[in-house]
């Protein structure tokens, strides 16, 4: 029995129960992490999931083999120069399509935590404003309002500032409008509200402790004096980006008609010119 167990002991590293212990180990350790990755790849739908779980199973299974190969005295040699080599490749290759690895891993990311999906209309800190029509590994395609499609790398998504105006519940947008300050200005803030409150796309958010206490369900504001008049604020909401500036839009007609039959006059800037 002694024998046969130097014998054994002779084809590992270690010992032969010390290598079949870490053999068992590193199958076990493997098959738990490769069951890890792909519930978390199936938790989040897309439709690459069938090349990620492939490309998972295929990476585990490469470490799992090479590290039970590394158990043995024969073959640790043939490893460490696959490794090294491997690693040499992967070095040359990693820096010449560094871009290219970035966009995928990427592309990886959204696709699995998801900051929005196709069809969202979605903002970028660099002013681009548009709907998701297609989320790859490698790049999104967005469509914007001049109905242009835009097809952005991945990396470049990942690092901009992005808002999901699809994924809010509604949409918050601020009328700003202007008095001369010979105008009554009471009754341009009554006009505004009125104008706001009864526009069919207005959400009132309001509580029902609030509505109960009085609370307005528009507040206009007087935010600064300019030189050509004064500014007026108010805040709405809609249910969504199209219909807020639809909105919008409706209400800085229907406020003009209200001024100019209350005879509120909205300010424009004049150039006064002294001849000598």
């Amino acid at each position: 029995m002694q024998q046969i167990l130097t014998m054994l002991n002779s084809f590992f590293m270690t010992t032969f129960i010390d290598a079949l212990l870490t053999m068992l180990f590193l199958f076990l350790l493997i098959t738990l992490l490769k069951k890890l990755l792909i519930h978390i790849v199936l938790k989040y739908e897309n439709d690459n999931q069938q090349i990620i779980i492939k490309l998972i199973k295929i990476g585990l299974n490469i470490v799992l083999i090479l590290g039970i190969c590394y158990q043995f005295t024969a073959l640790k040699e043939i490893v460490k120069t696959l490794l090294t080599g491997g690693g040499v490749l992967a070095l040359v290759l990693g820096l010449a399509a560094q871009e290219a690895v970035g966009n995928l891993v990427s592309g990886m990311m959204i696709l699995f935590f998801k900051p929005f999906k196709v069809g969202d209309l979605i903002k970028t800190n660099n002013g681009l404003v548009g709907t998701v029509l297609d989320i790859s590994l490698r790049h999104t395609v967005i469509k914007t309002y001049e109905n242009t499609q835009i097809m952005i790398p991945n990396s470049e998504i990942n690092k901009a500032t992005l808002e999901n105006v699809t994924a809010a519940d509604f949409k918050g947008d601020f009328l700003i409008l202007q008095i001369s300050y010979e105008s009554d200005l009471d009754l341009a803030i009554s006009i505004i509200a009125e104008e706001i409150m009864k526009h069919p796309d207005f959400l009132d958010l309001r509580s029902a402790a609030e509505k109960a206490d009085g609370i307005p369900a528009v507040k206009v504001r007087c935010t600064n004096f300019l030189d050509s008049g004064i500014e007026l604020k108010a805040a709405l909401q809609s249910r969504s980006s199209a219909v807020g500036y639809a909105m919008l839009s409706d209400l800085r007609i229907s406020i003009k008609k209200r001024f100019d039959e209350a005879g509120i006059v909205i300010p424009y800037p004049q150039v006064v010119i002294h001849q000598n």
